[in-house]
C-alpha cells in the first residue's frame, strides 16, 4: 500500500449553473449543489479510494465548514494534519457555464499554512508527496510547500505536482513558476497550462518539453484524454467516457489515479488509463448530482 503525503487547499466548493440574464435585486432558481472540495483535497480523496494510505497536509478555518472539510477526510479514511486558523474556511465558486466553468475563490485558511507547521515527522513514513500547485500562489503556503518539496526529496520520494489555471501562472510568470517548483518530478497540466509554462502550442511539443524537466507525468486533454510521459517513454489514452459538465477537479482526479498507480508498479499506459478513468468517474458523480430542473 503506497503512503502519499498531500499538502494544499482543502475548501467547500459550491456549484452554480450561471443564469443567463440576472437582474440587480433579482432572484432566478438554478442548479446550487456543494461539495468538499480543494485541489489537494480532491486529489487526496481519490488517492484513498485508489487504496493508498493518505495523510493530508494544510489549514482551515475555526468554524463549521473547517469542521465538515475536516470530517469528510475522514470518511475516507486520510488521516488529516490539519492546522485551525482564525481565518474563514476557503470556499470555491464554480459557475457552470456549458461545458467549461469560471471559479471565484476565497482561499481564507488556506493561507494559514505556515513553513513552520511543516515537521520532517510527515514525510518519513511516506513514499510519495503531492503539492497542489495552488499553493505555490500564496506566500505562506509557498514557504510551506516549499519546505515539504525539500524535506521529501531529502527522503528520496518521489514528488507530484497539479498546476493552477493558465492566467494564474502567466500572472506570477512562467519562469518563476518553475523555479519555484524545483524538486517536483511528475507534473501534471492540462493544455493551456501547458502552453503556459512551456512557451508551445503543439501538445507533443509540450510533452517533449516536459518531459525534459520532469520524469514522469501527463498532459491532460479533457475530451481527448492525455498524453503521458515517463522518461523517454510515451502513451496517449482516449478517456473511458465523454461526459458534458463542469470540469473542476478533473484534473486532480486523474493525477491522483496515475500517481496511484505508478506508485504500485502498474505501466505508463495502465497509469494513464487509470488517471483517465478516475477523471470520468469524478466527472460522472458530478453530472449525477446536478438536477435537470431547477
Amino acid at each position: 500500500m503506497s503512503r502519499i503525503v498531500v499538502l494544499g487547499d482543502l475548501n467547500l466548493d459550491v456549484y452554480a449553473t450561471h443564469p443567463d440574464r440576472l437582474p440587480p435585486g433579482a432572484e432566478r432558481r438554478s442548479n446550487v449543489w456543494a461539495q468538499a472540495g480543494g485541489s489537494a483535497g480532491t486529489f487526496a480523496r481519490i488517492a484513498a479510494r485508489q487504496g493508498a494510505r493518505v495523510t493530508f497536509v494544510g489549514a482551515v478555518g475555526e468554524d463549521l465548514v473547517g469542521d465538515l472539510l475536516i470530517q469528510s477526510l475522514e470518511r475516507d479514511g486520510i488521516r488529516p494534519a490539519i492546522k485551525r486558523s482564525p481565518l474563514p474556511s476557503g470556499i470555491i465558486l464554480a459557475l457552470d457555464q456549458g461545458d467549461d466553468r469560471a471559479m471565484i475563490c476565497s482561499r481564507g485558511a488556506n493561507d494559514g499554512l505556515h513553513e513552520r507547521d511543516i515537521q520532517a515527522s510527515l514525510l518519513r513514513e511516506a513514499d510519495h508527496l503531492h503539492v497542489s500547485g495552488y499553493a505555490i500562489l500564496s506566500d505562506p503556503q509557498r514557504a510551506a510547500a516549499q519546505r515539504a518539496i525539500r524535506l521529501a526529496a531529502g527522503l528520496s520520494l518521489t514528488i507530484s505536482l497539479d498546476p493552477p489555471p493558465a492566467n494564474l501562472i502567466s500572472s506570477y510568470g512562467a519562469a518563476a513558476f518553475l523555479d519555484a517548483i524545483e524538486g517536483v518530478v511528475w507534473l501534471f497540466p492540462n493544455l493551456s497550462e501547458g502552453q503556459t509554462l512551456t512557451g508551445l502550442r503543439q501538445e507533443a511539443e509540450i510533452v517533449e518539453a516536459l518531459g525534459g524537466r520532469f520524469s514522469a507525468g501527463a498532459l491532460t486533454l479533457g475530451t481527448e484524454g492525455a498524453l503521458a510521459w515517463r522518461q523517454e517513454e510515451r502513451s496517449h489514452q482516449s478517456p473511458t467516457a465523454t461526459v458534458a459538465v463542469n470540469p473542476t477537479g478533473a484534473g486532480d482526479a486523474y493525477a491522483a489515479g496515475f500517481v496511484t498507480a505508478l506508485l504500485s508498479g502498474r505501466s505508463l499506459t495502465q497509469a494513464n488509463a487509470n488517471g483517465c478513468a478516475c477523471a470520468a468517474a469524478h466527472l460522472e458523480v458530478s453530472r449525477s448530482r446536478r438536477t435537470t430542473s431547477p
